[in-house]
């Protein structure tokens, strides 16, 4: 099949269709009654045969506008399928040439537009397919197109997107679409929903199991998440996030062997990635083999590079866990000087730097962590802690109470009392030990930065 004619020769997709070999195992009209432009109208079929029979039936004499119209479409969206992105322009742009204002012409190129990253672009041409349909696919498109250029909020996104699902509430596309930017913004529950429910809908469908597994991993629900994951890999075998995250899953569950056979995976798919590398090493470090552990990150800056705020994080944490904490503290401040900075890179910056004894730095590092997420668990017990340095032993106190009421388990209390101790508070770490004593323990996630 010749893929890109179009491209290359620069005539029009109808004079090609009498280019095409004809060579199939299987004959292209399998109906006596059918014609090329029959067949391509109403068949489904493999993307490689809808492009045969399309442009033989486009190369035809007698179709109508409409009837070419209809047919580019489906020519155009069987390209879309095989991620040829040009062909599939050309089909759409041919649908244009017969009828400027075609809303299949608009929404098709618009999807291409959204494909190729060029979201301005397809959030004109959503507007103009809105003003001429205003259907689901066209008010998705438009919604997750335009808050991508940034021409549209979350909460109007929200809204044009509930609208197109209102329009269509099997469209699986726009649930996955709404549920991972809820994720963005803390609504886990609702887009664990959404997820579950195109996974109900698309049983066959690798990205809602992997949107379920993600949700579940984040609630350290290992086991379920394990399944889901893998179950996406089932149906989508060369899914490389999914890779990725199910060797995280596998790193929660104490499996590191297995663990390390995905990332290896990870890494051959994706060799300029940082994410295999990370999983590679984690594994590594926990099979004991620390040495080579730091050689893989090693081996990812050099590949990758040093802007990513990801990979020095786990750089330092890997050197703290060896008690090498010089070089811990170089890495991690390398980290959060950077863009992409989080609460953990600053989190960990506060840690290390409290074990070397900078409680100035550490200071700094937890307000950074506590402007990114103020009611954290973690962040509010570092920063208990680094009071508990500071001498605020009454605030201390106070901060570590905030920390188990946000979720903090109660198995943190041992080290917290030790610090009290080592500070000679006495009395205050008897009286804190009574007053948790008959205190259910809340359920957390590990105090690591897991993914």
């Amino acid at each position: 099949m010749i893929k890109s004619l179009t491209k290359f020769t620069g005539v029009s997709l109808i004079a090609a269709a009498g280019m095409i070999g004809v060579a199939q195992a299987k004959p292209l009209l399998t109906d006596s009654k059918e014609t090329y432009v029959s067949a391509c109208l109403d068949q489904s079929d493999t993307p490689e045969r809808i492009i045969e029979i399309c442009q033989r039936g486009l190369g035809g004499a007698g179709a109508s506008d409409r009837q070419r119209i209809e047919m580019l479409d489906k020519l155009g969206w069987a390209y879309y399928d095989l991620d040829d992105m040009d062909q599939a322009d050309d089909a759409f742009v041919e649908i244009l040439a017969l009828n400027p204002t075609a809303e299949l012409g608009l929404q098709g190129r618009a999807w291409v537009k959204y494909n190729r990253d060029d979201y301005a672009a397809a959030v004109a041409l959503f507007r103009q397919a809105v003003s001429r349909k205003p259907n689901a696919s066209n008010m998705a498109g438009l919604a997750a197109s335009a808050r991508r250029s940034g021409e549209m909020d979350f909460a109007e996104f929200e809204e044009v997107m509930q609208t197109a699902l209102a329009l269509n509430p099997e469209y699986t596309w726009a649930m996955r679409e709404l549920a991972w930017t809820l994720v963005d913004h803390y609504r886990q529950d609702e887009a664990l929903t959404l997820f579950r429910t195109a996974s109900d809908l698309d049983p066959y469908d690798p990205y809602a199991e992997y949107g379920v597994a993600f949700l579940l991993s984040e609630r350290n629900d290992w086991e379920a998440a394990f399944a889901h994951v893998s179950r996406a890999l089932d149906l989508k075998p060369d899914f490389v996030t999914a890779l990725s995250r199910r060797s995280l899953i596998l790193l929660m569950l104490d499996r590191p062997k297995q663990a390390l056979k995905d990332a290896e995976a990870v890494i051959a798919a994706k060799p300029d990635d940082v994410d295999g590398y990370v999983r590679k090493a984690r594994a590594l470090s926990d099979l004991g083999q620390r040495s080579q552990a730091h050689e893989v990150l090693e081996l990812a800056e050099s590949r990758v590079g040093s802007g990513s705020s990801y990979l020095l994080y786990w750089r330092a944490s890997l050197l703290a866990d060896d008690l090498d904490y010089e070089a811990a503290l170089f890495h991690i401040r390398r980290s959060v000087a950077l863009k992409g900075a989080d609460q953990f890179d600053h989190r960990l910056h506060a840690e290390i730097a409290l074990w070397m004894g900078h409680t100035d730095e550490a200071r700094d590092a937890v307000d950074q962590a506590l402007g990114f997420n103020p009611d954290g668990e973690f962040e509010q017990y570092t920063n208990a802690l680094v009071m508990l340095d500071e001498h605020r032993f009454d605030a201390a106190e106070s901060a570590f109470d905030a920390a188990i009421a946000s979720g903090l388990h109660k198995d943190y209390l041992g080290d917290f009392l030790s610090a009290l101790v080592a500070e000679g508070r006495f009395i205050q770490a008897i009286k804190m030990r009574a007053q948790y004593g008959n205190r259910p323990s809340a359920t957390t996630s590990d105090a690591q930065r897991s993914n």
